[in-house]
């Protein structure tokens, strides 16, 4: 009887380390993913467009995607968002985005970040630094 549960045991706790590896993969794992974006100046002020997909295996309780734009050192100017979708957004699923802030004269770059409508952090896949034309 010892033995046997001395096997059961070793036998669990061989499985442990395959275990926690895959729950380190998908925790780590970005939600977002940009397919596609367009940041660009246009007299007076910086228009941006794109496409967001939810590449997770959950559904996302809404999108909101927050702008940050650097100068060229990387230190943050300022931050707009944009709403993505209220509504649930399900696996594979995506989203459009359009929207327009006065021109941030200094501005270089932008990064993007995300989250669900709840303010929960979703990781974005390749957020940046984007160039703005």
């Amino acid at each position: 009887m010892k033995f046997a549960v001395a096997g059961l045991v070793v036998c669990l706790l061989a499985g442990l380390p395959a275990a926690a590896q895959k729950g380190k993969t998908k925790k780590g794992a970005p939600e977002v993913q940009i397919v596609s974006l367009k940041v660009q100046r246009d007299g007076g002020t910086v228009a941006l467009e794109g496409r967001v997909k939810n590449v997770s295996e959950k559904p996302l309780r809404g999108l909101v995607i927050f702008f940050e734009f650097l100068q060229f050192d990387g230190r943050m100017i300022s931050r707009m968002t944009t709403q993505v979708s209220e509504d649930v957004m399900g696996p594979g699923e995506e989203g459009e985005f359009t929207t327009q802030t006065p021109d941030q004269v200094r501005a270089v770059h932008v990064r993007l970040d995300a989250e669900d409508t709840q303010g929960r952090y979703l990781k974005v896949d390749k957020p940046g630094p984007h160039v703005i034309d």
